[in-house]
């Protein structure tokens, strides 16, 4: 799949599902608003019938109101009454409608006393069980009304918790479009993790292509030269070929063993071998054998020894590996003289190694995988470093085998600072 195809099946895919989720958002809205009209009739209804059940009481029945019952707000409903309301028996009609209703809800009531122009009585009442009357949800305040009449009001605390609760086959229904949106979320990042991976394996394809096309063409001219009669009679030319042929063999074994040292690196790890390494004693050693390189490059290899104890349990070859991989990406990884800087230091029980550079930097969105197999910062066509992405990965590997942790620090145009954290032996 190429990369403007990728890019309209994302499009469209992202369409869809937001046109879902839209679509869903839309029925689910619709059918609470069923829900809310179904029990705004019920107890429409059901507070009728306790406004004519209250002037039936009262011995009042031909004192009707045209529309005694008012929603205020989702949740409050307003009964008009042309007389006195006794709460008992208030609280037992409201009760007894509201149960033949099937509207078992908890509610509260209030009863406003026109005479005094205020709520003179409210009241919690339970349908559920476990219901506790002390529950915050009722608390509720009721509002004096501009209604000059006696009447009662009517609150439902828990009013959209009731009507969600019969919409809980809207919820296994989204809940399981969720779990599709989550699988198809996920195919999507596998598809971009497959084609990552796939130009990772590309790029490094091209990389070994790259790395072994040049000493295998120079070895095959060599070859060819020496096999002319007349080279044997300039054997100046002969050995000059012949060592053209031995360094390039010697660089495809190189890269062959870069290759190699990576592809079974498990294996490596399960059989180091540890013993006791002084650090201080192998970086001088490193430092040394490193010198002839940074003389080549009128580099300077500074190396600052500030660690009181430097002993770890650690493979000396592997580790000595890890060390000349970092100093060998800041050289190679360098537009000017290069200088590196390797210092120790002790935090805690932990041994800890620098080695900063004043190399060309590693960007942000490039930092998180440059110890990823294969990955290479990318600079384009132009093969003017050589490598197949591989070091980083075997030091991070190597590090983790080695019970210890590797950080970065990196800015363009001013360098990286690798940092390993390795117990000491106490």
């Amino acid at each position: 799949m190429n990369a403007k195809t990728l890019r309209i099946f994302v499009a469209l895919s992202v369409l869809l599902l937001g046109s879902v989720v839209v679509v869903q958002y839309f029925w689910f809205k619709q059918a609470y608003n069923l829900e809310d009209r179904d029990f705004d009739q019920r107890v429409t209804t059901a507070l009728r019938m306790v406004s004519k059940r209250l002037l039936e009481f009262n011995k009042n029945p031909n004192s009707q109101l045209l529309k005694p019952v008012e929603r205020v707000t989702s949740n409050y409903y307003t009964v008009q009454v042309n007389d006195t309301i006794n709460n008992l028996v208030l609280e037992e009609f409201i009760k007894q409608e509201f149960a033949q209703a099937d509207i078992r809800l908890n509610f509260e009531y209030g009863i406003y006393d026109c005479t005094k122009d205020r709520i003179r009585y409210s009241s919690f009442v339970c349908f559920s069980e476990n219901c506790d009357r002390s529950d915050s949800t009722a608390n509720y305040h009721f509002p004096v009304l501009d209604i000059h009449n006696y009447y009662f009001g009517v609150h439902f605390p828990d009013k959209k918790r009731f009507l969600l609760g019969d919409l809980n086959n809207w919820f296994v229904s989204s809940a399981i479009l969720l779990v599709v949106m989550a699988f198809f979320v996920y195919s999507l990042m596998l598809i971009f993790k497959q084609k990552r991976l796939s130009e990772i394996q590309n790029d490094f394809i091209n990389n070994m292509t790259h790395e072994f096309k040049t000493p295998i063409s120079t070895i095959s001219i060599s070859s060819e030269v020496l096999m002319k009669p007349e080279i044997v009679n300039t054997p100046e030319r002969l050995l000059s070929y012949a060592a053209i042929i031995r360094k390039e063999a010697a660089r495809l074994k190189k890269n062959v063993d870069t290759v190699l040292q990576t592809a079974n690196i498990a294996q490596k790890i399960d059989k180091l071998n540890f013993e006791e390494v002084d650090v201080h004693e192998l970086l001088e050693d490193l430092a040394i054998s490193c010198e002839p390189l940074f003389k080549e490059k009128n580099g300077e290899l500074i190396v600052n020894l500030g660690a009181t104890n430097a002993h770890i349990k650690a493979d000396r070859l592997h580790f000595t590996n890890i060390i000349h991989n970092l100093i060998d990406n800041g050289m190679k990884y360098c537009e000017r003289t290069p200088i590196i800087q390797i210092t120790t230091e002790n935090i805690g029980n932990d041994l800890i190694v620098s080695i900063k550079d004043n190399g060309i930097g590693i960007a942000d969105r490039d930092q998180k995988q440059v110890f990823n197999k294969f990955f290479r910062v990318h600079t384009g066509d132009v093969h003017d470093v050589k490598g197949f992405g591989l070091g980083l990965y075997y030091v991070k590997e190597m590090v983790e085998g080695h019970k210890g942790k590797i950080e970065l620090k990196s800015k363009i145009g001013e360098g990286s600072e690798f940092k390993l954290v390795v117990p000491v032996v106490a």
